[in-house]
Parts: C-alpha cells; sequence; structure tokens
C-alpha cells in the first residue's frame, strides 16, 4: 500500500497531479471549439495520434530504442486498449446519448471507483479519515460541476459513462503495478498506443458504416494551435503526470484530484473569455482540496501494549 505520511516525495505528487488536472482542465475549453468543426470520434483519433507521436519520440530520445523495443507491448497494449481506448469512447458514447450534465455527475464518481478498485484488488482498509476525504471530494466535485443531480439522466448512457470511469481507474491500476519494469514515459507510451489502435479502429469502422462524426474540421493555423493544445498539454504531458503521480499516491488519493478539474476549466475561461465567476465551483474546489489533505492524514496507529513490571525483569 501506497505510504501517504507527509514527505517531500508525496508533496511532491501530489503537486504533479495537481499540474496533472490542470493541464486536462486546458483542453476541454479547446475542445468545445474544435467540435464546432470536427467529428468527435475524428478528433479523438487525431488528439491521441499527435499525443503519442511526441511522447514516443521523447522516450526514444531519452531511454534509446532497445528500452523501447524490449517494453512489455502485448500487456500494455490490451490495458492501454480496454481501459484508456474504450474508457474514451464509451465516454463520448455515453454523453451522445444523455446529455452534457450526466458525464459530469458520473465523472465525480472517480473516488468511488479508486476506493472500490483498491479494496477489491489491494485489500486496502477504509479509516476515517479517509472515507471523509472521499466524501468531501464527491460532494466538492458535484459542486465544481454546477450541475444538480435532479438534471442528469441516468438510462444506458449514464451507465456507459460509468463504465467508462472504472475502465480508467482499472487501466491506471494496472498501468502502474503491472508495468514497473518501465518509468513512467514507458507506462504512458504503451498503453496510450493500445488506446490510438482501439480509436483508430473504431474510426476506421464508422467511415466504413457512415456513422458520422468523422468529419475533419478546419485546419486554418489558429485551429493548428487550438488542435495542438488539445492534444500536448491536455493529454501528452497531462497522462504522463498523472500516471507518475498515480504511481507514488496510489490511485485513490489521487483520484481525489479529479474532483478539482471543473474549477480549473472555469478558471481559464475567466482568465481568458472574460466568463464571470462562479462561486459554487470554488466553493467545490475548496472541498475537493480538503477532502485531499484529509484522505491523506496519518490513519489510526494501532496501540502498543504496555509491558508489566514482571515481564520488564524477565
Amino acid at each position: 500500500m501506497i505510504n501517504t505520511q507527509s514527505s517531500p516525495s508525496v508533496i511532491t505528487a501530489n503537486i504533479a497531479c495537481f499540474m496533472a488536472m490542470l493541464m486536462w482542465a486546458v483542453g476541454f475549453p479547446s475542445g468545445e471549439i474544435l467540435l464546432e468543426t470536427w467529428g468527435a470520434i475524428s478528433l479523438l483519433s487525431i488528439r491521441i495520434l499527435i499525443a503519442v507521436s511526441l511522447l514516443m519520440i521523447f522516450w526514444i530520445v531519452a531511454e534509446g530504442m532497445p528500452t523501447v523495443l524490449a517494453a512489455p507491448w502485448g500487456r500494455g497494449l490490451t490495458v492501454g486498449g480496454i481501459g484508456f481506448g474504450f474508457g474514451a469512447i464509451l465516454l463520448l458514447v455515453g454523453q451522445k446519448m444523455s446529455d452534457p450534465v450526466t458525464p459530469a455527475i458520473v465523472a465525480s464518481m472517480m473516488p468511488i471507483a479508486g476506493a472500490s478498485i483498491e479494496v477489491v484488488l489491494d485489500k486496502r482498509k477504509l479509516y476515517l479519515q479517509l472515507l471523509g476525504g472521499i466524501v468531501l471530494a464527491m460532494v466538492g466535485g458535484l459542486l465544481a460541476t454546477g450541475v444538480r443531480l435532479s438534471n442528469g439522466k441516468f438510462g444506458l448512457g449514464a451507465l456507459f459513462c460509468l463504465l467508462a470511469i472504472f475502465l480508467f481507474a482499472w487501466a491506471t491500476r494496472k498501468t502502474t503495478r503491472d508495468f514497473k519494469t518501465l518509468s513512467s514515459l514507458g507506462q504512458t507510451n504503451v498503453t496510450l498506443v493500445g488506446a490510438l489502435i482501439i480509436t483508430l479502429m473504431v474510426h476506421g469502422s464508422f467511415l466504413v458504416l457512415g456513422f458520422g462524426e468523422t468529419e475533419i474540421g478546419n485546419l486554418d493555423s489558429r485551429h493548428i494551435m487550438i488542435l495542438l493544445i488539445f492534444s500536448l498539454p491536455a493529454i501528452a504531458i497531462s497522462q504522463l503526470l498523472w500516471i507518475w503521480a498515480a504511481g507514488r499516491l496510489g490511485l485513490l488519493l489521487a483520484s481525489l484530484h479529479m474532483n478539482a478539474v471543473p474549477f480549473y476549466v472555469m478558471l481559464i475561461v475567466v482568465m481568458l473569455f472574460g466568463d464571470p465567476w462562479g462561486w459554487d465551483q470554488a466553493i467545490g474546489a475548496v472541498l475537493v482540496a480538503t477532502g485531499v489533505l484529509l484522505a491523506q492524514a496519518p490513519g489510526p496507529k494501532k496501540a502498543v501494549p504496555c509491558k508489566t513490571n514482571k515481564e520488564k525483569k524477565s
């Protein structure tokens, strides 16, 4: 189990997790602009392709081609394809089948997904502070989204979104646990390539069957710049930082940070587009931050029995 006592390494991991979520948040306003002319599937494909291209070049330069070729590609492609590839597609399909509100509500359940997976697979014990942190992060996440539970449509679309969240959580755990011989850069690459393969296969199927969502949008200089922002900080850098941080904090504690993403998105649109400040999102972010701190507080210590005088003499 990951040690969550206060230490420089844990502080660094929390900072990395914060930066990962901030980078991820940058992609939401960019995606909104691109989706005005792009199909959702084609945008997802090109986004992952650009991210993987940069990360692969960086990996080869940093660690050498022999390391890249010796990586456990079979298992990596499987984990990445199922968890990150199908997960991203299910989230997209779920939103299409429901509404934008439902994925936001379901995404706030990421700490529950992380807790469930660690309890079942790692036999993690949930003590009071940790449960309190999870509850605060969930409430804060719902506040930060600015939506109400009553506004969501909880049908098949919501089920797809929920499955996507669990797949993402599962893939994160498998990546950080099963590929310990690889650096975080290697772990990110082998799994994202798997996600890319699945996405391209689905993209090709959509083109052949004429399902739509495969349109190529504007490619002028402005939209290319937005596409690069949507691909590099928001997925390449974000995913690398996320895998690195989750490997040190553990899936559950890292997932608590996710619920602050709507607040970061709000900050970005306030600064760049002059949107009004949202106090609900700000309060939600404070609750998430409090939950993160509470969850990482030292757990209850076992009482050490005192020795009797007779035991001391002996």
